[in-house]
C-alpha cells in the first residue's frame, strides 16, 4: 500500500495492537474474566477510595486503599446484562441494570461500613399508571437527591424522578418526564438535560415541578444519536456525545436556551480513519474525560470550549480500532485526581493523569492576490501529536496542542502552494497566525499511453496524476490519447495502467504545461486497484449487503478482532483494494448476507506465456453468528473450458493473508481466454463474511529473455521467479568484451543493483532483500551493452 491523496483524504491509523499514552499514566490495572460495562467512585469518611464497577455478572467494589493494588472487597451479585450504571449519593450506591429479560429493578448498596460489609436491596415498585419497575438503562443523580431513572421498561423509556436524599433505601417517586425514550440525562438546578437517542437531540426541560415538566429548549446533536450529556462547571456549556462510528463530541453554548448555538465538534485525530465510536463524557474543571470505546480514556482542553484540544490519553484496548469494544466508563472526581477507566474488555484501570491546558493556534487563511478568505485550507502541525484543522467559510481555523515549543505549521489548499511558517507554542496561550497562500498557475496539458515495446498507442489506459493537495484522474482514448484541462501547474506522481499491462509509477514529475506526458507501459497483468480495469461482479438476487466494491477499507472489528480490513495490503500501489462491501456503521451493515457474491477478472491471454504464474494477497473473516462459523472463500481460474479451484479458505483471520502463487499450468491450460474469480457467501446460519484481494498479478514463471539482436552472444536465466531475499542469474558471455556485469532496474527504469561479473560464464547470487516487492528488470550487460533481458517479481 502506497498512501496516496494524503491530503485529500487524510488517514492516520495506528496499528493492531497501538498501546497509547499522553500526559495520563498507568497506576495498576485489574482485569476480569467477565466483561465490564460503566463505573463511578465513591470516597469514603476515612479517605478510602473506591471503584464501583458494572459487570455482566454483577457490582464489583473494588478498594484502591492502595491505588496500586486494587482489591475487589465486594461482588454484589446480579442478574446476567450487558448493562450496568451505577451513580452514588451520600453513601448509597445506586445501579440500573438493562438487559432484555431481567427484573433487578434498582439495585441500592449500602457502602457505609466498606470494606466490612455492603448491604444491598432490590427496588422494583409498582408506579402509578405505568407498571413494575424492572429495567433501567442509565442513571443519574442531581445535587438535591433526585435519581434520573433513563431508558427504563416504564413510561416508554422517559425519564423518571425518584426522591432518594430523603429515605435512601426507599426512594420515593416523585413524577415523570415526556414518554420519550432517554438514553441518559444530566439534572442541576431543577433543569433536565436529556439525551433523546432516537430523536437524536439533546432536549431540555424545566422540571422544578416534577409532575408538570416543560420544555425549555431543544438542539440536534451532529450525529443524531443522542448518548450522553455533561455540563460545564459554570452551567453555560454542554457536552454530547453520540454513539456512531465517527461521531462527535461536541460543545453548544445554552447561556440563552432559547438561542443554543454549537461551539466546536472533538474527534481524536489520530484515529480518524478507523471509525472510532465516542460513548461517555464528563467534565471536571474545564476539561473533558471522555471514555472513547477502542480509543481508551480521553482528556480534552474545553477551557475555550469553541476550540476543543486532546491534551491527554491512555488506551486501554488493545484489539483494532472501531466497534463497540474498549472503554465503556471513566470516573474522574476522586480527592485524589485517579481517573478509573472500565474497559469492556480488558478489566479497570488506574490512571494518573497531568491536566495540562492546550497550546492554542487559531488564525485566518487568505490569497495572497485577492485577500479574500479561503475555505477548505489544510493546516496541521508537525508534531508528534497528531492533529489536523480546516478553514472554515470565513477563512479561520481553530486547532491546537498538548505540548509547547517552536513548530512547523504547514498550510495547504488545492489551487495553490503549500506553505510552512514556524510558530511558537505556550500552554494556557492563544497564538494567532495569519497566513497568506499563493495561487497557482492553471494549465493544460496533454498525454499519450503508448507500449514500451514499440511504442504503439494503448487505449483505453486509465493515468492518475496527483500530488498532497490535487489529484486528477482520466482515461485515454482510443488513440492512447489524454488531456487534462484547468489543472494546476506542479510537482506531480504520474501512475498509469491498463488490463494487459503492468502499472508504471513515475514521481517527482513537473508538470508545467510546455511539454507533453509520455507513458510507456509493459506488457503483463497488473491490478493493485487503484483503477477500475473491468473486473466484473455478480451476486446472487437474494443477496443484500456484502456486494464487491473497489474502496479504501474502512475497519470493522467484532470481539477484539477486524471482520473488514482497515487497510489494503501494504507495498502495492494506492490504497484500495476489492472487498465484500465498504463503510462506515456496524459490524454487520456491509458484510455479506443473503447469498453468494462473485468477483472475476477480466480475459487473460496466457496462451504466450511459458509458465505463467498467478499471485495475489487475500482477506478472509468468518466469525460472530450462532455457532461454529461455516463459511468459505474460494478462488478458482478457468480458461473457458477446464475450471480449477486454485484455493479454498475456511479459518478466518484478521489480517491479509501471505502472498498466494500459483503455476496456471498445474491447474489448466493456459489460453487466450482466462479468467480468475473469488466468491463467497453466507449460509445458513448466518455469520460475519467478509473477503477482499488486492495486488494481483501475472508473471512469467521462466523467462525468455527479451529479444535483443545481442541475444546469440550471451545466455542467461534467473531463478526463482519470483522472489523474495535473492535470486540467482546463470550466465554466459560468449561475445568478446572488456567489462560485464548485472544490473537491476525498478518498474520506473532507475538501476537500484550493479554486481560486476569477473568470469564469462557462471552463476551469482543477487542479494535483494533490500529491494521492496514489485515487479525487477535484470540486464546482463557487457561494456554498456545489454546482451540479455530478464523480467522477475519480488514477491511479498
Amino acid at each position: 500500500m502506497n498512501r496516496i491523496l494524503t491530503l485529500i483524504l487524510i488517514s492516520f491509523s495506528y496499528g493492531m495492537t497501538a498501546f497509547g499514552q499522553l500526559n495520563a499514566g498507568e497506576v495498576s490495572h485489574l482485569p476480569y474474566d467477565v466483561d465490564l460495562s460503566n463505573i463511578w467512585g465513591w470516597t469514603a469518611p476515612d479517605g478510602t477510595e473506591y471503584a464501583l464497577v458494572g459487570a455482566e455478572n454483577g457490582t464489583s467494589i473494588v478498594s484502591l486503599a492502595d491505588p496500586a493494588n486494587p482489591v475487589e472487597v465486594f461482588l454484589i451479585p446480579g442478574q446476567n446484562s450487558s448493562w450496568r450504571e451505577v451513580r452514588t449519593f451520600g453513601n448509597y450506591a445506586y445501579v440500573g441494570t438493562d438487559q432484555p429479560g431481567t427484573t433487578d429493578g434498582l439495585l441500592i448498596i449500602d457502602l457505609s461500613n466498606l470494606p466490612n460489609s455492603a448491604p444491598y436491596y432490590h427496588w422494583n415498585p409498582d408506579l402509578p399508571g405505568m407498571g413494575v419497575l424492572n429495567r433501567i438503562h442509565t442513571v443519574n443523580i442531581d445535587e438535591f437527591g433526585v435519581l434520573y431513572l433513563n431508558g427504563s421498561n416504564l413510561n416508554s423509556g422517559g425519564v423518571i424522578f425518584v426522591d432518594v436524599a430523603t429515605n435512601p433505601t426507599s426512594p420515593i417517586y416523585l413524577g415523570k418526564g415526556p414518554a420519550v425514550y432517554t438514553h441518559d440525562s444530566y439534572g442541576r438546578d431543577n433543569i433536565l438535560y436529556s439525551a433523546e437517542l432516537y430523536n437524536g437531540t439533546m432536549t431540555i426541560y424545566d422540571i422544578h415541578d416534577k409532575n408538570n415538566v416543560v420544555l425549555l429548549g431543544q438542539q440536534p446533536t451532529p450525529n443524531t444519536f443522542t448518548h450522553n450529556i455533561w455540563l460545564s462547571d459554570d452551567s453555560n456549556t454542554a457536552y454530547t456525545t453520540d454513539e456512531r462510528p465517527s461521531a462527535y463530541v461536541a460543545a453548544y453554548d445554552i447561556s440563552d436556551l432559547s438561542n443554543i448555538v454549537e461551539l466546536d465538534r472533538f474527534r481524536p485525530a489520530a484515529t480518524l480513519s478507523t471509525t472510532v465510536i465516542p460513548h461517555n463524557v464528563y467534565v471536571l474543571n474545564d476539561w473533558l474525560i471522555v471514555s472513547y470505546y477502542t480509543d481508551g480514556c480521553i482528556i480534552v482542553d474545553a477551557s475555550k470550549p469553541d476550540n476543543l484540544v486532546e491534551v491527554g490519553n491512555f488506551d486501554t484496548y488493545f484489539g483494532p480500532h472501531g466497534g463497540f469494544s474498549g472503554a465503556w466508563g471513566v470516573y474522574p472526581y476522586f480527592p485524589s485526581g485517579t481517573i478509573i477507566v472500565s474497559d469492556i474488555n480488558t478489566g479497570l484501570w488506574v490512571l494518573t493523569p497531568n491536566y495540562v491546558r492546550a497550546c492554542w493556534l487559531e488564525g485566518l487563511v487568505t490569497d495572497s492576490q485577492t485577500n479574500a478568505p479561503i475555505f477548505g485550507a489544510n493546516i496541521t502541525i508537525e508534531s508528534s501529536e497528531i492533529n489536523i484543522a480546516n478553514t472554515n467559510l470565513t477563512g479561520n481555523y481553530k486547532t491546537g496542542q498538548a505540548t509547547a515549543g517552536t513548530f512547523t505549521v504547514n498550510f495547504q489548499k488545492e489551487g495553490y502552494a503549500p506553505k510552512s511558517v514556524e510558530a511558537t507554542l505556550e500552554n494556557g496561550v492563544l497564538t494567532i497566525l495569519d497566513v497568506e497562500l499563493d495561487p497557482l498557475v492553471v494549465i493544460n496539458i496533454n498525454g499519450s499511453v503508448v507500449r514500451s515495446l514499440d511504442g504503439n498507442a494503448v487505449p483505453d489506459a486509465q493515468v492518475l496524476i496527483y500530488n498532497e493537495s490535487s489529484s486528477y484522474l482520466t482515461t485515454c482514448d482510443a488513440n492512447g490519447s489524454f488531456s487534462l484541462n484547468n489543472i494546476y501547474a506542479g510537482e506531480y506522481t504520474v501512475v498509469a495502467g491498463a488490463w494487459s499491462f503492468l502499472h508504471k509509477v513515475a514521481e517527482n514529475v513537473n508538470i508545467d504545461g510546455t511539454a507533453g506526458v509520455t507513458i510507456a507501459l509493459d506488457k503483463g497483468y497488473q491490478d493493485d486497484f487503484v483503477f477500475y480495469l473491468g473486473w466484473n461482479t455478480d451476486a446472487a438476487p437474494s443477496t443484500t449487503s456484502g456486494f464487491w466494491v473497489i474502496d479504501q477499507p474502512i475497519g470493522t472489528a467484532t470481539g477484539g478482532s477486524l471482520s473488514n480490513p482497515d487497510q489494503d495490503i501494504d507495498g502495492d500501489i494506492g490504497d484500495q483494494c476489492y472487498m465484500t462491501g465498504n463503510g462506515s456503521g456496524g459490524v454487520g451493515d456491509f458484510d455479506v448476507d443473503g447469498g453468494e457474491v462473485t468477483l472475476t477478472s477480466p480475459v487473460m491471454d496466457l496462451s504466450t506465456y511459458n509458465d505463467p504464474i498467478v499471485s495475489y494477497n487475500l482477506w478472509f473473516f468468518n466469525g460472530g453468528g450462532d455457532g461454529n462459523p461455516n463459511d468459505e472463500l474460494v478462488v478458482e481460474i478457468s480458461n473457458g473450458t477446464e475450471t480449477a479451484v486454485l484455493e479454498t479458505l475456511v479459518l478466518p483471520a484478521s489480517e491479509w493473508r501471505p502472498r498466494s502463487e500459483f503455476h496456471v499450468a498445474d491447474f489448466i491450460t493456459p489460453t487466450e481466454n482466462v479468467t480468475l474469480t473469488v466468491h463467497t457467501a453466507d449460509v445458513t446460519p448466518g455469520h460475519l463474511v467478509e473477503g477482499g484481494i488486492d495486488a494481483f498479478l501475472v508473471v512469467e514463471g521462466m523467462p525468455v529473455a527479451v529479444e535483443d539482436p545481442l541475444a546469440q552472444t550471451a545466455y542467461a536465466r534467473a531463478f526463482p521467479n519470483p522472489f523474495r531475499q535473492a535470486f540467482e542469474v546463470n550466465y554466459r558471455i560468449d561475445a568478446d568484451y572488456s567489462q560485464a556485469a548485472l544490473q537491476v532496474f525498478d518498474v520506473l527504469g532507475q538501476p537500484v543493483l550493479t554486481l560486476p561479473l569477473g568470469t564469462t560464464e557462471g552463476t551469482t547470487t543477487v542479494q535483494a532483500a533490500s529491494l521492496v516487492p514489485g515487479v525487477y528488470v535484470v540486464k546482463l550487460v557487457a561494456d554498456g551493452k545489454a546482451l540479455q533481458t530478464l523480467r522477475l517479481v519480488k514477491g511479498k
